[in-house]
């Protein structure tokens, strides 16, 4: 039972980190939340990224963060032109 708590409360940091970055980067960009996660999803930045890198991600500040997946998304997205 313990291991599924601790499990499940890091899941649920793990999601409190992305929602808090998601919507941080779309004020940043001054686009809509939604919108934003669909385009991190296209290029697996919330899975691969922000879960992936979880443990090393949630020692930055927000804004460390947010910076990040702007640049991870710019940079992926600057690949397809």
């Amino acid at each position: 039972m313990a291991v599924k708590c601790m499990s499940q409360d890091l899941d649920y940091r793990k999601t409190h980190l992305a929602v808090a970055a998601i919507e941080n980067a779309a004020l940043k960009l001054g686009v809509d939340s939604a919108d934003l996660f669909a385009r991190l999803q296209k290029y697996g930045i919330v899975k691969d990224g922000l879960f992936s890198f979880y443990e090393e991600l949630h020692t930055q500040s927000l804004d460390w963060v947010t910076d990040f997946i702007i640049e991870s998304l710019q940079n992926r997205e600057a690949r397809e032109v």
